[in-house]
């Protein structure tokens, strides 16, 4: 409420001091208001830093039986790994609006046209929670970066960790804080973040690295 009060305090105040600034800071509110669908270019938007897309290229490029990516929005970062992968990629994403921003949502044509040079690509339009009982495909990496929530995020390593092999990689993104010129810029997202600390004492995982959000440990 504090906060709130004080935001309407500094617009009344530019009523009088800077309506042209007030104006600006209006349109933008009007346009989040009505905007349905975030707007995230003809290729879609690859939503992780050059640490990260380094740090993913190195385990996928290491894949010898299979990655499979959970959450991919329009494939931008799912094409970052292709680009240095030999092994079968499985994309996995129902296409619903993202858990922390419902106006983010990924499109079957972008996905299509980002990985149509990899043949091994293969895109399955499901929630994984319908997919991991049934899963016959081998792998060795997994890349969890679907819905954020500490529930979700949860639900997808316990389903999905006895599938992936013995000694394999599994990466959870939004899972630490990122900073700039030692200043955090995003702190994670709290349940990724919650379940990755948890995580560090569990006995069926090592941790191996982080970079930036990104932090990656190897099945035991």
């Amino acid at each position: 409420m504090t906060d709130f009060i004080s935001k309407t305090t500094y617009k009344l105040k530019l009523l009088f001091t800077d309506p042209v600034k007030l104006i600006g800071i209006l349109k933008n509110m009007l346009k989040m208001v009505f905007v349905s669908k975030i707007d995230t270019g003809p290729d879609g938007s690859r939503w992780t830093t050059e640490t990260e897309k380094n740090l993913l290229q190195k385990y996928a490029q290491g894949s010898k039986l299979g990655i499979v990516e959970i959450g991919i929005l329009d494939g931008k970062t799912t094409q970052e790994m292709a680009l240095v992968a030999t092994a079968p990629i499985y994309g996995i994403d129902p296409l619903v609006p993202d858990s922390m921003n419902k106006k983010l949502i990924g499109t079957e044509e972008k996905i299509k046209r980002n990985l149509e040079f990899y043949p091994k690509f293969t895109f399955i339009k499901e929630f994984s929670f319908n997919l991991s009982s049934s899963w016959k495909h081998p792998f060795d990496f997994i890349f969890i970066d679907g819905d954020h929530t500490y529930n979700a995020v949860k639900q997808d390593f316990e389903e999905w960790l006895p599938l992936l092999t013995s000694g394999g990689y599994v990466g959870f993104h939004d899972s630490a804080p990122i900073t700039v010129d030692g200043k955090v810029v995003f702190e994670g997202w709290p349940g990724c973040v919650q379940l990755v600390n948890e995580l560090r004492s569990d006995s069926r995982l090592k941790f191996i690295e982080g970079g930036d959000s990104l932090t990656v440990f190897q099945k035991c």
